[in-house]
């Protein structure tokens, strides 16, 4: 519902703009969120994405034919093609590869960067809304910001205390890291010292569900140009996000409640009203 009634705003990237992809891992827990971020996305950044969706192994062939309809630019990645990818592009990296094997979670790593068509794209978890224009993000596809950026967690929460993480690589981590939207720098993603990491954190992960948003950290610190986005890309356990919010991160339990009654409310308001003024807002 959320995909056909939003009004799509189709504008083409400057010529003097990078091109930049869009990637998503999507399943089916977050089939309807996924949609709707993307979307809401689309729609205030006011330009013409043809999203990447990793699917996860869990959608059905009606799930993708739907997204298919709703989404006819998008490069759906099934996650059968993609095994047989991965097997091939990590065999020489056996920490990196057999990790994806266990954890989902690892496509947003190994497999956004394997399909990556440039050298900057976008990772952007399911459970994301926008409400205005994301201006740094765009600053940064325009080459204004260097650098991977990430969004600021509330608390650390890495797969490991970081002072053990840094004491394993040897260079320090960037604090409060959160991996539900990435800028990413293709070149500077070190699969090198990915398998380095999981070959020395991996096994001694205190919660191995943030050894994917641990990653994101190091290769982000280790490049050492880039941070945290601003709080207006926000992450918070408030009952209704801040008025001053680009997008909100839905997170915990309550997301699958409170992501629609405010986020889906919000923005199909906002693009019925467009569609009712017949006018698009400049970008």
């Amino acid at each position: 519902v959320f995909a056909k009634t939003a009004v799509r705003r189709r504008l083409a990237l400057p010529a003097n703009e990078a091109p930049v992809s869009l990637h998503m891992v999507l399943g089916r827990d977050g089939f309807l969120m996924g949609q709707l971020a993307l979307r809401s996305f689309e729609f205030h950044t006011g330009k013409t994405w043809s999203p990447i969706i990793h699917e996860d192994g869990s959608l059905t062939d009606s799930e993708i034919s739907e997204l298919e309809a709703n989404f006819p630019d998008a490069s759906i990645i099934r996650r059968s093609h993609a095994d047989a990818v991965m097997q091939e592009s990590l065999s020489s990296l056996p920490a990196c590869l057999s990790n994806r094997v266990k954890h989902n979670w690892f496509l947003k790593v190994f497999d956004t960067h394997r399909f990556a068509p440039h050298d900057k794209y976008v990772v952007m978890d399911s459970d994301i809304v926008f409400f205005q224009r994301p201006e740094f993000l765009l600053r940064w596809i325009s080459g204004e910001h260097e650098g991977f950026w990430f969004m600021e967690d509330t608390n650390e929460k890495y797969a490991s205390p970081r002072e053990e993480i840094e004491s394993a690589l040897g260079f320090s981590l960037w604090k409060k890291v959160n991996s539900g939207l990435d800028l990413m720098l293709r070149p500077h993603v070190d699969l090198q010292l990915a398998e380095l990491f999981l070959e020395r954190c991996a096994a001694t992960a205190r919660d191995f569900q943030f050894l994917e948003q641990s990653l994101f950290a190091v290769f982000g610190s280790h490049h050492g140009k880039g941070g945290l986005l601003p709080p207006e890309y926000e992450i918070s356990w408030n009952n209704f996000r801040r008025r001053s919010s680009v997008c909100r991160h839905y997170v915990a339990t309550f997301k699958h409640d409170l992501l629609y009654i405010e986020g889906a409310s919000e923005f199909l308001w906002a693009s019925r009203r467009a569609h009712l003024s017949n006018q698009v807002p400049k970008p």
